[in-house]
């Protein structure tokens, strides 16, 4: 088995040595490490040609956002398993050694297979993953019977975490929908609709998620833009065309609603957006009052979320305590209080 090491970029300079020493310590190495150099400004390319030489695959292209990155990285790599790494974020040593004893005893149905993360905050970094959100992996590898069980309501097999199929990637025409953000979670569910998934129960990389990524990171920006909505009505759509249709179409609508807030503050209509709600039927009070909200143009906006807003206060009244434990939950919860913006309203 071969695998290619995948690491898009874009003006991460100061970071990604990191990644890229990470990937090139493995115990057991991994075949090729290809970075593509997204159209970076701060002269990442050229110090990666003097750190690195020949030990990395460099390819340049012009700026087209993390998912065309991924396409090129996966069109360039000639593993028959691609490990996605964040050029911010860090493996641990024995990750490829266990990802491939993981990936010789799967069933050749499984097609993601996946470890777990442990974050690092500007709090520190006693905190996974697995552990977090409560994913129990009893054997190794473990083998899902339902794949979406690790998509919804979280995601678990993050693509830093992961061994893909090359040619399901390519079959799938997985990061192709020009999304913005939240592309991972697109391809997630089109794979976890066709293949099975494993984990191991190993910590095989390093997350980070401190303060000084904020500014150009994917995941606190994605959650500022309609991709995250976008993103999650096609990965719901996905599942729904498979014969799920519950509870699959409520999720739907949610995110329709979530895009039609965000697009109406920022003075765009959404009349027409907001019958998407119905698009896979789940027709509900909630709904129709959304519609009848939509139909009444931005003013009728601004009443639902003042509404919406009013009852997430009675809720807030009370908050639970921050946990070591909920702490990264609470970080992620953060980003959607930023937004003013609840698809579920």
């Amino acid at each position: 088995m071969t695998v290619s090491a995948v690491i898009p970029t874009y003006n991460r300079k100061a970071y990604i040595r990191r990644a890229i020493d990470s990937a090139l310590a493995q115990t057991v190495p991994v075949d090729e490490v290809i970075v593509i150099d997204d159209g970076s400004t701060d002269g990442t390319a050229e110090a990666l040609d003097v750190w690195y030489g020949s030990q990395v695959k460099v390819v340049r292209q012009k700026n087209t956002g993390v998912s065309g990155a991924r396409v090129r990285g996966i069109q360039e790599a000639r593993g028959e398993w691609i490990a996605f790494l964040d050029s911010d974020d860090e493996w641990m040593p024995e990750r490829n050694r266990e990802l491939l004893a993981a990936a010789a005893r799967v069933p050749k149905d499984v097609a993601w297979i996946f470890g777990d993360l442990q974050f690092v905050t500007d709090e520190g970094s006693d905190i996974t993953l697995f552990n977090e959100y409560e994913l129990s992996v009893t054997e190794c590898p473990l083998v899902f019977s339902d794949s979406l069980s690790v998509q919804y309501p979280f995601q678990f097999c993050m693509l830093q975490g992961s061994f893909i199929r090359r040619n399901v990637l390519l079959e799938l025409e997985c990061f192709s929908a020009g999304l913005t953000s939240d592309d991972d979670l697109l391809t997630g569910f089109q794979i976890a609709c066709r293949y099975r998934f494993a984990a191991i129960p190993t910590v095989v990389g390093k997350y980070f998620r401190t303060s000084d990524l904020e500014a150009s990171s994917v995941v606190v920006n994605g959650n500022r833009a309609p991709d995250y909505f976008r993103s999650r009505m096609m990965a719901f759509a996905q599942v729904i065309e498979t014969g799920r249709r519950r509870p699959w179409h409520q999720y739907y609508a949610a995110e329709v609603r979530g895009l039609c807030q965000m697009l109406a503050s920022r003075g765009q209509s959404v009349r027409r957006l907001a019958l998407q709600q119905f698009r896979f039927g789940g027709v509900s009070a909630k709904g129709i009052a959304f519609l009848c909200a939509a139909m009444a143009g931005g003013k009728g906006i601004q009443m639902w979320n003042a509404i919406a807003e009013f009852h997430r206060e009675r809720i807030r009244r009370e908050p639970p305590r921050v946990t070591t434990k909920n702490r990264h939950r609470a970080y992620f919860q953060s980003l959607a209080e930023k937004n003013h913006i609840s698809g579920a309203s």
